[in-house]
């Protein structure tokens, strides 16, 4: 058992060859967050028209969010 723990002679760790800069990094980013504040916008809104007796619908699509208050 001893000898499965040795170090192997001649071996050495792989390293990463990462070059360059990282490709649409910052635009994923700021999109996410600008979905996810509109998102939240749209949770709030479907909070208030339930509070106020309502029955809220929120849909996604290529437009954007869409929040429906019925009653």
């Amino acid at each position: 058992m001893d000898g499965a723990l040795a170090p192997v002679v001649g071996y050495s760790v792989p390293s990463l060859g990462l070059t360059g800069e990282p490709a649409e990094t910052d635009d994923v980013i700021w999109w996410v967050v600008v979905v996810g504040f509109a998102y939240a916008v749209a949770l709030a809104w479907a909070t208030w028209c339930r509070h106020t007796g309502g029955s809220p619908e929120i849909s996604f699509g290529w437009t954007g969010f869409k929040v429906a208050c019925k009653g």
